[in-house]
């Protein structure tokens, strides 16, 4: 009996090295959104679980990347801003400054 259960981890450990490790989960579609990937899947003569895998994976590649450490951005913007008066950080808004005092008053 271990002979058998040996050879059968052999067999697990082959299998899992050619593919990605998977966990089952439910998930919860809108009906018409949920035909769109199902006819998918048939054109591409998938499974609903492979169809699903491109999917998701094509939607991440071209998701933008965040930044790792928002809090550098935020501290460089403080560098960059805090000593300005408030009428310089209007200029780098691109909000024109200009006196509604036409002197003739």
């Amino acid at each position: 009996m271990a002979t058998s259960s040996l050879a059968s981890g052999k067999r697990r450990s082959s299998a899992s090295a050619s593919r990605p490790r998977t966990h089952r989960t439910t998930i919860t579609l809108p009906e018409d959104l949920l035909r769109k990937v199902v006819r998918l899947a048939a054109q591409r003569h998938q499974n609903l679980s492979s169809a699903v895998t491109y999917l998701v994976e094509s939607g991440l590649r071209n998701e933008p990347r965040v930044p790792k450490d928002s809090r550098g951005i935020l501290e460089m913007w403080k560098k960059a801003y805090l000593p300005l008066t408030e009428e310089e950080r209007l200029l780098v808004d691109g909000v024109i400054v200009s006196s509604t005092d036409d002197g003739s008053a």
